[in-house]
């Protein structure tokens, strides 16, 4: 009698989807999407998409989105290069984007945040710095300030000797018909100056460090005493 071997039909496994198989991976590997988030630099709305097939709303080219895979598979430990090949079969060489290969994920910012902190932290650095630079050629491009508050101009005395008053910015260097006279840390200034009989011409001039220099007049008329019989 002839025996009839009985035949059973194989089942062949099914391999999971992509973004199953990752997702199954993680939880295998008990890491959360937050601490993945962290060591691959990938937002963590970004990797739910990824692990919910949700690959069209990463809006990013394809090499982008092979380069999450990578960087999924290897944070946790394991070969990239299977998980990137069964991707590419899956879901870029059955489908058709129309995104530029060379547009970047939009919002991928937001996946590096410190390194943008640092870039504005630079930024602002450089911003104070010019502004100080600016502020400083500024300064020394600009005449100085001086303000003669006495005598008025065209002063009339009897006596023979008048003070001349005023105000000017700290550690700027007063002269007065090109005498250095002193002022205090304020840039107050207070000088007596020795008239003659007649028409005075006096000259205050304000120097700066690099040579600007605002100057003023006054001139003091002197007359002489009338003595009465």
């Amino acid at each position: 009698m002839i025996s009839m071997k009985t035949f059973k039909k194989k089942q062949l496994k099914i391999p999971k989807r992509i973004c199953l198989a990752i997702k199954q991976l993680r939880l295998q590997k008990e890491v959360s999407l937050l601490e993945l988030s962290k060591r691959t630099k990938i937002s963590k709305e970004y990797l739910q998409a990824i692990e919910e097939c949700r690959f069209e709303d990463l809006g990013c080219a394809q090499i982008y989105q092979k380069n999450f895979i990578k960087k999924y598979v290897k944070a946790l430990g394991e070969n990239p290069k299977p998980y990137v090949k069964q991707f590419s079969n899956e879901e870029l060489e059955t489908k058709q984007k129309t995104i530029h290969p060379t547009v970047e994920c939009k919002k991928q910012y937001f996946s590096n945040l410190p390194q943008l902190l640092r870039i504005g932290m630079v930024a602002g650095i450089i911003l104070v710095v010019s502004l100080w630079l600016g502020g400083q050629i500024r300064n020394t491009l600009e005449p100085p300030k001086l303000v003669v508050l006495s005598p008025d101009e065209g002063y009339i005395t009897h006596e023979p000797h008048v003070t001349i008053r005023g105000y000017t910015e700290p550690e700027i260097g007063i002269f007065i018909n090109g005498e250095n006279i002193v002022s205090d840390e304020y840039g107050n200034f207070a000088e007596v100056v020795t008239l003659n009989v007649g028409i005075n011409a006096i000259t205050i001039e304000a120097h700066k460090k690099h040579g600007k220099i605002t100057e003023e007049m006054r001139h003091v008329i002197v007359k002489d005493s009338v003595v009465l019989q």
